[in-house]
């Protein structure tokens, strides 16, 4: 698949950057924090301007680019050029597919590869090396967590109302997070050591999404982002990400592999905390009247 092996590139470069960051002198540190953030200005400018822009000589450019196991500043360029690439193949696919230019396409072939990419979305996400090795970790974030804040900001708050409700049925504490202003801060300022947030970030990013977690993080909190991209803000700060595919046919993203994710951990973490959750719906099952649900139709 296409979409896999583009997906590799992303994890070429920045896990590179991830794994090393640690051990990077000062100047370096400045370059990849540079690499990270603003990898699309710098995927097309020479290595004297990417020196100029973070404030370091050419030399060490070219010296962060060995380091990194490259042969040159030009083969960094190259994989930084891939990822831009990638990130901006559903625009150039919007262009090419006359399925969705007005009424080129039938309605059958839209609804056909719809479907289609979101299998492909799906089959990307389930054997992506970073969700695959980094879930573990996340289930057991969230069979932990005392309280767990979910946050979606712009389009993707109805990705965190699904995850506030499915956790707070299963028994454990949620805050639904899905606006950026000032109310934002006034919730976290109660989070803790013992809580987890979890943040969805797909492009275009947004810095609001990035404050939380760092606030979260001051306080001690776990932080858990299920994104699009090792390259989005949000991961490079993340205790533990998950990556899913998004793509599609279309000038927006498909969030169906997001919401498997999610499906996927609910799962997991209600297995890890099975007398707990049980507990809470019946508990559940108590407090609701049955006049405000419909049961089954019994055939009438």
């Amino acid at each position: 698949m296409r979409l896999a092996e583009d997906r590799g590139d992303h994890l070429e470069v920045f896990q590179r950057i991830r794994s090393q960051y640690r051990t990077l002198s000062p100047s370096f540190q400045k370059l990849a924090d540079y690499l990270l953030e603003r990898h699309r200005d710098a995927a097309f400018l020479p290595a004297a301007r990417v020196a100029a822009n973070v404030g370091v000589s050419e030399s060490v450019v070219i010296r962060f680019a060995g380091a990194l196991g490259y042969s040159g500043y030009p083969e960094l360029l190259r994989a930084i050029q891939k990822i831009v690439k990638n990130e901006l193949a559903p625009f150039r696919r919007l262009e090419g597919d006359q399925a969705v230019r007005g009424t080129a396409g039938r309605s059958d072939d839209v609804l056909r590869q719809t479907i289609t990419s979101d299998i492909e979305n799906l089959q990307v996400t389930a054997s992506d090396p970073v969700t695959v090795a980094s879930f573990p970790r996340a289930v057991d974030l969230l069979a932990r967590a005392e309280d767990v804040y979910a946050l979606g900001l712009r389009g993707l708050g109805s990705l965190a109302v699904l995850l506030g409700f499915l956790l707070t049925t299963s028994g454990t504490r949620s805050h639904v997070l899905t606006h950026g202003d000032a109310a934002l801060f006034e919730q976290l300022r109660y989070i803790g050591r013992r809580d987890v947030l979890v943040a969805f970030s797909f492009e275009r990013y947004t810095k609001r999404t990035v404050d939380a977690m760092e606030l979260a993080r001051r306080r001690g909190a776990r932080t858990l982002v299920i994104a699009d991209s090792l390259a989005s803000p949000a991961a490079q700060v993340a205790t533990v990400s998950l990556v899913c595919g998004v793509r599609a046919a279309s000038f927006f993203n498909s969030y169906t592999a997001a919401v498997a994710i999610i499906n996927a951990l609910m799962t997991a973490a209600v297995n890890r905390r099975l007398k707990e959750s049980r507990r809470a719906l019946e508990t559940l099952d108590g407090l609701l009247p049955d006049e405000e649900f419909f049961g089954r139709s019994n055939g009438q």
